[in-house]
């Protein structure tokens, strides 16, 4: 669908499908960083490590670089919000494994410190949200301001060359 000018318009119901698809494209980005630990589950084995000292290590380097990308493609999307708490579980689980690798995925203090760094995460979101929405007021009333200082000064500019 077109407007008058030409330019393309978006419904609603496009908006929804394209913040369904970014937020399943956010989704993935972070579930990726699991592959190395599925593949290795499944018991699938690659032979070409390159240079990797096992093929699991190999698919770790490889979805640690591949993720971030993914997750930038699905926030041009404009994912739903909770979508990129699947990511930010995730990397919190992989920054314990680079400190901690002897936790397994069971390991309760995994997932405890994982939920703690999502809820730190919406924390942060909805406080910088806060400080966007006084500053954007902030602004609001400083134009009015503003708009209302230079209608009393056209008017005393006035009122000074009938006199």
């Amino acid at each position: 669908m077109f407007n008058d000018q030409g330019l393309k318009v978006i419904n609603n119901q496009e908006k929804v499908e394209t913040r369904v698809i970014g937020s399943i494209v956010v989704g993935l980005s972070g579930i990726l960083l699991f592959l190395d630990k599925i593949l290795s589950l499944i018991g699938i084995e690659g032979s070409n490590t390159f240079g990797f000292s096992n093929y699991s290590n190999f698919i770790w380097v490889l979805t640690q670089s591949i993720a971030p990308i993914l997750l930038i493609l699905g926030m041009l999307l404009r994912p739903y919000f909770l979508s990129v708490l699947i990511p930010v579980y995730c990397y919190s689980i992989q920054i314990i494994w680079v400190f901690q690798p002897q936790y397994h995925f069971d390991n309760e203090y995994l997932h405890f410190y994982a939920i703690g760094s999502c809820v730190i995460f919406i924390l942060l979101f909805s406080f910088i949200n806060i400080i966007s929405a006084i500053k954007h007021r902030n602004n609001i009333e400083v134009e009015q301001f503003i708009k209302t200082a230079n209608s009393f000064i056209s008017e005393v500019d006035k009122a000074i060359i009938k006199n």
